[in-house]
């Protein structure tokens, strides 16, 4: 049998010893660990063509660029190509060169799962946060978003409106994606995307983010010759007032503070703007004209500290501006408050759970019961039921089979890391009820019990509400709110129309428990999968092309056991392949 292995499109010197292959599939095993195929150590013979490959790898005084990190392999069997890997080098020694191959899963999802990202860091953005913005119903123009959802905020804090919430949620689909489009990749949830579209993450914490801790404002013309502005964001300690002042704008800076003001203009003529800054009483405290570039342009740029309470900062324009530049002031309070303000913008990112970004796909993956497979553009998330309907499609591997007795090389009655009873847990909460599940496994030789996953949501139906994330409660003299940590939380959309056919959507963690979990969706034919599992380990004689066009999804059929099995995994060395194979129910 012939063997290459090719590093940067040149083929690399092999040793005597044949290579050995691991297929692994991650359609049955534990969700949490997606994990690609790999290669036993390769020992590569120290050539002089293998050194100069690897870049000399031990050569002092030399830093090879393929010590520490991945390149690129191909792999050929009797001059198939049977895939394209990622290398590493291992170890150097007078023998030779130590190198393993990963491969059946994206690069860039590689990299996503090794990458120690939090989910905070995709959703950098903020939504404008008063009485009048915060009731959108996460829709925007008719597309679920992040948004302000009504749920049980815990107490009533507008008699207006029945304990309506005023934090926004974020929509976990919008989060995937915005995660896919990072790095390049895409993840293909199927026919699933339509229930994760329905979870939102609620915001519990009021944090600050520097980057919105900032007074912008476009200058218009509210009628010729007067400016006037359109706020786009409105810093805490900062309102925008509009005084007597011909042909000018005021700015009202309620607060002491370290500022920096920048501001662009552009006229009609060359008459300068001059820049103000007043106290209450009217006195002028500094003043000093744009700098201009010689084209009617003029900017500002400076920082200023103050100790005053009260300050107007003044453009006497003097001329009229020219709509049809982006004219605009920002004033940037450099001092950041640590808490967002009501009536400012409520930062999303810094309000998020601080999750990685690999823990978030797994949680999502198991509360449908979704295994990662590889696809042409990144990865697709799908069900074991998929393996299932796919039997009409299976491959005959009944003539591969090389017996070695009347009965299979191996037979086992465990699969995975199983107990009898596999607990699906949330964060303990002494006000609601439990919203744990459970998988049974029936084999009495197995522990009693183990937590199987443990998600670091705390469970809804706080004293029995389901729409609650209390995050609110009054002092205990009740004149004033306070935030109160409630734990990080999940819960899903619910749409209802009332009597006049108008939507109302709300959040509830009802169809979130995880009995309702396991009873549906994936989870519930992956339970009758691991229930009373059947494994057996076989050698087939598996030609390059099988291997090559080894698809997880689709079973397997032998006659010798008249059954269906799914692939776990194959041991490939030489002409002989080991495969580990699950009987399909």
């Amino acid at each position: 049998m012939k063997e290459e292995l090719y590093i940067k499109g040149e083929s690399v010197d092999l040793g005597d010893s044949e290579i050995t292959l691991n297929f692994k599939s991650n359609l049955l095993g534990d969700i949490s660990k997606i994990t690609a195929s790999n290669s036993y150590t390769i020992k590569l013979p120290r050539t002089n063509k293998n050194i100069r490959l690897l870049d000399f790898p031990d050569v002092a005084g030399h830093e090879s660029y393929m010590m520490r990190d991945y390149f690129n392999a191909e792999y050929y069997r009797n001059g198939v190509k049977l895939f394209d890997a990622k290398a590493v080098l291992i170890s150097c020694s007078e023998d030779g060169f130590d190198v393993a191959l990963t491969w059946g899963m994206s690069e860039k999802f590689i990299q996503l799962m090794n990458d120690d990202k939090s989910i905070q860091e995709f959703a950098d953005m903020a939504l404008p946060w008063n009485s009048s913005t915060t009731y959108d119903n996460g829709l925007v123009n008719g597309q679920l978003s992040h948004g302000y959802i009504r749920h049980n905020a815990g107490i009533d804090v507008d008699s207006n409106r029945d304990k309506i919430f005023i934090h926004p949620s974020v929509n976990c689909m919008r989060l995937l994606e915005e995660i896919a489009s990072y790095y390049g990749l895409t993840m293909d949830w199927g026919s699933y995307k339509q229930y994760i579209e329905l979870l939102y993450l609620p915001l519990i914490s009021q944090k600050a983010n520097p980057k919105y801790n900032y007074y912008f404002a476009e200058i218009k013309l509210e009628y010729p010759g007067t400016p006037n502005t359109v706020v786009k964001y409105v810093q805490t300690n900062m309102t925008l007032g509009i005084y007597n002042h011909v042909m000018g704008l005021t700015i009202h800076l309620n607060g002491s503070g370290n500022y920096r003001i920048e501001s662009n203009v552009k006229t009609k003529n060359s008459a300068n703007p001059i820049y103000l800054l007043i106290d209450k009483d009217n006195n002028n405290i500094y003043s000093s004209a744009f700098t201009y570039d010689g084209n009617y342009m003029y900017s500002f740029n400076k920082e200023y500290l103050t100790e005053e309470k009260d300050l107007y900062l003044h453009i006497d324009f003097q001329s009229q501006i020219d709509e049809s530049y982006n004219n605009y002031i920002k004033i940037t309070d450099i001092e950041l408050n640590d808490e967002a303000q009501y009536y400012t913008y409520y930062p999303i990112g810094s309000n998020l759970p601080d999750i990685s970004v690999v823990d978030f796909i797994k949680q999502i993956c198991w509360l449908f019961g979704l295994f990662a497979i590889k696809s042409d553009t990144g990865v697709s998330f799908i069900s074991v039921n998929k393996i299932i309907d796919n039997k009409n499609k299976a491959v005959d591997w009944s003539k591969k089979l090389v017996p070695t007795g009347w009965t299979a090389k191996e037979t086992s009655y465990t699969f995975g890391d199983f107990a009898q009873k596999n607990y699906f847990r949330y964060e303990e909460n002494e006000n609601a009820k439990s919203a744990d599940g459970y998988m049974v496994v029936q084999n009495n030789t197995l522990d009693h019990e183990k937590d199987l996953v443990k998600f670091p949501y705390t469970a809804g139906g706080d004293n029995g509400d389901m729409r609650a994330v209390p995050y609110f409660k009054w002092s205990e003299d009740g004149t004033t709110v306070e935030l109160e940590d409630c734990g990080d939380r999940i819960m899903q959309l619910v749409i209802s129309f009332d009597s006049q056919g108008k939507e109302d959507a709300r959040l509830d963690f009802s169809d979130l428990k995880f009995q309702n979990r396991v009873s549906r969706f994936g989870l519930s034919s992956y339970q009758d999968l691991i229930k009373s599992p059947f494994v057996i380990k076989d050698t087939f004689r598996l030609t390059e092309i099988d291997l090559k066009n080894i698809d997880y999804t689709i079973p397997v059929y032998i006659e010798r056991y008249a059954a269906f099995f799914a692939i776990i995994s194959i041991k490939s060395q030489g002409y002989y392949s080991e495969c580990e194979l699950l009987k399909l129910l």
